[in-house]
């Protein structure tokens, strides 16, 4: 069983310039995800998927990982995440996925490590990162967890919504050549706190990762 890191990555993205390779703390964000990665006993191989090699000279020297070359087609807003699986599965024989974007700088070894070991015991097909968010929540015009018709709970017993962290999903082969979703009917969810989970995505989002750098809150080791 052959457990593989992927990193879909490109030099530029639409809201924040070159965020893959853009300084955090000194050091190009796509360091961090590979340095997390390299922790990981349980992952075999750490492989970078961009369409530009010159991303590896941002990479720092030491770390392993090694350069799959990806059509600049897949760097289009018009792709998916599925297409560029499936073009990843095309050029890497993987038995089990590690799917994970560099924007989520903050994520644990020990979180990943998790969601590997309960894929690779085949008590999960699939696993993912989520927030749990204990608040009065609305969809579509209507409460989504809990009834106006009956007395307002605390929050602490509300049933709490779960939302995707979006940076981390482990999966197997199969279960994307099934259905072509890196989730299936019977994932695993890890709840993680939003320091962890924070996700860069705008320019106010890399903001407040910067200020959790420079204030000693996380330090990349």
């Amino acid at each position: 069983m052959r457990t593989v890191g992927f990193i879909p990555s490109k030099l530029n993205s639409e809201r924040v310039p070159l965020k893959n390779i853009k300084d955090l703390g000194g050091i190009p964000l796509i360091n961090y995800t590979v340095c997390t990665l390299n922790k990981v006993a349980a992952v075999d191989e750490i492989v970078i998927f961009a369409s530009e090699p010159s991303i590896c000279d941002y990479v720092q020297h030491g770390l392993k990982y090694k350069f799959i070359q990806r059509p600049a087609c897949l760097d289009t807003q018009e792709a998916t995440i599925q297409d560029i699986i499936r073009e990843f599965l095309k050029r890497d024989s993987a038995d089990t996925v590690v799917l994970m974007h560099c924007t989520s700088p903050f994520l644990k070894s020990a979180t990943i490590a998790d969601c590997v070991e309960k894929v690779n015991s085949g008590r999960y097909e699939s696993a993912f990162t989520a927030n749990e968010i204990k608040k009065f929540c609305w969809f579509k015009g209507n409460p989504l967890n809990y009834s106006l018709s009956k007395p307002t709970p605390r929050t602490q017993d509300i049933a709490p919504v779960i939302v995707e962290q979006s940076s981390l999903y482990v999966f197997k082969r199969e279960v994307f050549e099934k259905t072509g979703q890196r989730i299936s009917d019977r994932p695993y969810v890890k709840a993680i706190d939003h320091f962890e989970g924070h996700d860069i995505d705008t320019p106010e989002d890399f903001r407040v990762a910067e200020l959790i750098v420079n204030t000693g809150m996380f330090e990349l080791s």
